[in-house]
């Protein structure tokens, strides 16, 4: 029976997570599952389509993480607030868990579809705080993506010397931004 692009991406992950991005292949991933490369390839159009599907699947279960961890706190701002620390968090682990260079080669990948998961949920706490007053910028797209330069940047920051401790005056900024 030939395997699923479920068993397909969870057998990547696994060889991802055991030797990094960088020497995870296609070719371990299908002699592991007795299929071919073109079977793999039937599901996916490269290596990192693989590997973006593989993040994009975690990327939803975060979302669905960061909603919960800030659905009770009373206002947008604290919402917002401690949204960033979560990514500043996520951020840091990443980081302690792959060489410098996996990372720069993830980057990329990574960022994207992690970006897109914290966009959303971000877009959800701005929108709440401009319906209700608490928030006075005027448009929530810009502010969505100015927060999203902001995350980036100071991740690369940390990447360069995770000794840096600022998440949380980040994140406070980035509040008082929206406010």
């Amino acid at each position: 029976m030939p395997a699923s692009r479920e068993q397909i991406a969870d057998t990547f992950e696994r060889h991802v997570n055991r030797f990094g991005y960088a020497k995870a292949t296609v070719e371990d991933t299908a002699a592991e599952l007795g299929i071919s490369k073109k079977t793999i390839y039937e599901h996916f159009s490269s290596k990192r389509d693989l590997y973006l599907y593989i993040v994009e699947r975690m990327a939803r279960t975060w979302r669905g993480e960061m909603r919960s961890a800030i659905k009770d706190l009373p206002t947008s701002g604290e919402r917002a607030e401690a949204l960033m620390g979560i990514v500043f968090a996520g951020a840091r682990q990443h980081i302690a868990e792959t060489t410098e260079s996996e990372w720069q080669q993830e980057y990329e990948i990574v960022g994207e579809a992690l970006m897109k998961a914290i966009g959303e949920v971000m877009d959800e706490v701005i929108e709440s705080g401009i319906a209700t007053g608490e928030f006075a910028v005027g448009n929530a797209a810009v502010a969505k993506r100015l927060f999203g330069a902001i995350a980036l940047e100071y991740t690369l920051i940390v990447r360069e010397d995770p000794r840096t401790d600022a998440d949380a005056a980040v994140a406070r900024a980035m509040r008082r931004f929206l406010g």
